[in-house]
């Protein structure tokens, strides 16, 4: 058995220090000690069944505060001796760098980021030795160590495990708020090895894991009294070094944390674990807050693509985006016709309306103010008939008014011809939120209906929803459905339809 006495950790010790200012999440950083462990796993896997036929990978992060202790442990077959000298080098990389661990950094700089002190405990599958190393971050600037002393003991064959013990934990360490999060995102990392039993990830005694959202299964939007469709959609997708394998799909129910593309290398998230940090381009999934925004997602092993090196997120931004324009063609195919599903898929569950039912309800019990809405209501009152006694001019478009921008349609109602438009308008001082004018137009024989919404009135800025083109849709179209049927109120008998505008104006001043 080769006897090995230091290892060399030789860069300027200094180094060492700044590795704690290096940007990073907590999560990625432990992940780092369980892609050692899979990787292990992985490349001695036949090893370890033919040891243990019901062999499980089993990863335990255990965090004690009142010590400022953390400790690492898994069972997978150790760092050999071939290995070992490799695995204690700063960016000393592996010579397969297909793996997990491809960069020779992860447990080196993730220990340095989260302790002042560490010691590792490893032993290999069949070697008798058990090596331990300490790196006193302190100690080794400050007498500018470049080597460390490697301590063995005698062990039986058959064991392997490796055992990380960070102490005197830095202010990097995860805080007891964050672990809810922490384990959200570690079991979002290692799905695929969790899915499969190969791994059982413990973090704090609680064993994590996964559950997949549930895939809409609907006719298609066409032919909504057609047989369900499950809108899930296999990849297999190349376009020269590039590709990827998995699946997209359209959600049962709208959501901004589980839409979105989870990105994979090597069988781990890279990008996507969290919401927050899923793909999501615009070009594909649409504007924040739209159906398709909220519906598609998938899950891609990608490859050809360049990794940053804490494993956080893919670095070809250009090209990524690129090959995902590619790819949309895939999903709009009219076989299974994903991208327009998702587009145009409307109908809400009982289940979301139920949910949005109390969330509404909730909202406005807390808002409610019932003296308040009596002083609202006599004081519109009181107001329109003020207004009501101006010329009736005073409700019309004022011709001066500047239009930021128009959009025509036409229709006919009861034999006439309109031809209705919108000119969005910016007037600070109108305390209007819409006006209507009508015009004769002898060319069409009709009529032309001009409605102006004022995008600077108070209502657009009293609420932070109002921030992008799509939040003003559907107030936008609430507008357009008053001002048709006012036009088409005289017809039907009613008298005055164009108080209803009015009192709905001077309320929202209110």
């Amino acid at each position: 058995m080769e006897q090995i006495n230091n290892v060399s950790i030789a860069i300027q010790p200094s180094v060492y220090r700044t590795l704690r200012d290096i940007t990073n999440d907590v999560w990625y950083v432990l992940g780092e000690f369980v892609d050692n462990a899979v990787q292990s796993y992985i490349k001695n896997k036949e090893r370890l069944l033919l040891i243990e036929p019901d062999f499980q990978l089993t990863v335990n992060i255990s965090i004690d505060r009142e010590r400022k202790r953390m400790e690492i442990i898994d069972n997978a077959a150790g760092i050999n001796a071939a290995d070992y000298i490799r695995a204690f080098k700063l960016a000393e990389k592996p010579e397969d760098t297909s793996g997990l661990n491809r960069f020779g950094m992860g447990m080196k700089t993730a220990s340095v980021w989260l302790a002042d002190d560490w010691c590792v405990y490893t032993k290999a599958l069949g070697e008798d030795v058990e090596r331990y190393i300490h790196f006193d971050l302190n100690k080794v600037v400050e007498e500018q160590k470049h080597e460390l002393e490697v301590l063995s003991s005698s062990k039986p064959l058959e064991e392997h495990y490796t055992k990380v013990i960070l102490s005197n934990l830095s202010e990097r360490a995860p805080k007891v708020m964050q672990m809810s999060k922490v384990c959200r995102h570690l079991s979002s990392i290692y799905r695929n090895f969790i899915r499969t039993g190969e791994l059982k990830l413990i973090v704090d005694g609680v064993e994590l894991t996964y559950t997949d959202p549930e895939i809409l299964s609907v006719p298609y939007y066409k032919n909504p009294e057609g047989v369900d469709v499950f809108w899930k959609k296999e990849i297999d997708f190349k376009a020269g070094k590039y590709q990827a394998k998995g699946f997209i799909g359209i959600l049962k129910t709208m959501s901004t944390s589980d839409n979105g593309f989870a990105l994979f290398e090597n069988g781990r998230v890279i990008q996507g674990s969290g919401s927050e940090d899923k793909y999501r381009p615009k070009f594909l999934c649409g504007n924040d807050g739209t159906p398709r925004y909220k519906r598609l997602f998938g899950e891609l092993e990608l490859g050809g693509f360049d990794v940053s090196f804490n494993k956080n997120k893919f670095q070809d931004d250009g090209s990524l985006d690129e090959f995902f324009l590619m790819l949309k063609d895939e999903i709009s195919a009219p076989e299974l016709d994903i991208y327009g599903q998702a587009e145009n898929y409307r109908i809400k569950t009982k289940e979301d309306n139920t949910k949005l039912a109390k969330q509404i309800a909730k909202t406005l019990k807390k808002e409610s103010q019932p003296r308040q809405l009596t002083q609202k209501v006599e004081d519109t009152i009181k107001n329109i008939q003020i207004i009501q006694e101006q010329p009736q001019n005073k409700t019309s478009i004022d011709p001066k008014i500047q239009t930021l921008d128009s959009h025509e349609e036409t229709f006919t109602a009861n034999g006439e011809i309109y031809t209705l438009k919108v000119e969005l308008i910016d007037e600070p001082t109108h305390t209007d939120l819409y006006k209507i004018g009508i015009l004769e137009d002898d060319l069409f024989a009709g009529k032309t209906v001009k409605y102006a919404i004022n995008l600077a009135h108070p209502f657009f800025y009293r609420f932070e929803k109002f921030k992008k083109d799509g939040d003003y849709q559907p107030i936008i179209e609430i507008i357009k459905a008053l001002t048709i049927a006012e036009i088409i109120a005289p017809s039907q008998g009613v008298k005055d339809a164009g108080v209803i505008r009015m009192i709905f104006n001077e309320y929202l001043l209110q």
